[in-house]
């Protein structure tokens, strides 16, 4: 079972994984996953997974690459999770099914927040020496994913 306190870890988590991805902070997005993690994304319904990130050093590369390529043209992503079910299998593995909103901005050009995407993030979280890290990610998202799309760039 899991106390209180791993429950607030694991929101805290979940939180971390926003902020990190958002200000396009790659070692702390990073350090946020186990060295061997696994992450699949399934965009717009997909029943296969469009893209496939696997080990801590992939994860690291992903936010330098797309989070830094939106942070080179001016564009602000911002992560909101507000609503997360955490189910245990034991006091160190749990599953968390997370709701997400995320927006675009062009603050410089474009200061209106656009929602982009919409779906849900589907997690396996472990307990390790240095606190709760993600094990598994299933990113289920509907939306826009090509900033030309949104800004005609």
């Amino acid at each position: 079972m899991l106390t209180q306190q791993d429950r607030d870890e694991i929101a805290d988590l979940i939180t971390k994984y926003s902020f990190a991805w958002d200000s396009a902070d790659a070692d702390a997005f990073a350090d946020l996953f186990v060295d061997d993690a696994t992450c699949l994304f399934y965009l717009n319904g997909e029943v296969g997974p469009s893209t496939e990130l696997h080990g801590k050093e992939r994860m690291r590369k992903a936010a330098v690459d797309r989070a830094g390529f939106f942070k080179k043209i001016g564009l602000t992503t911002k992560h909101f999770m507000p609503n997360s079910v955490i189910e245990a299998f034991d006091a160190v593995k749990a599953q968390v099914t997370t709701q997400a909103l995320i927006t675009w901005q062009m603050p410089a050009t474009d200061p209106i927040p656009r929602p982009v995407q919409a779906g849900y993030y589907e997690s396996i979280v472990v307990k390790t020496p240095d606190g709760w890290k993600f094990e598994r990610r299933e990113v289920r998202l509907n939306g826009v994913f090509n900033v030309k799309e949104v800004y005609g760039r």
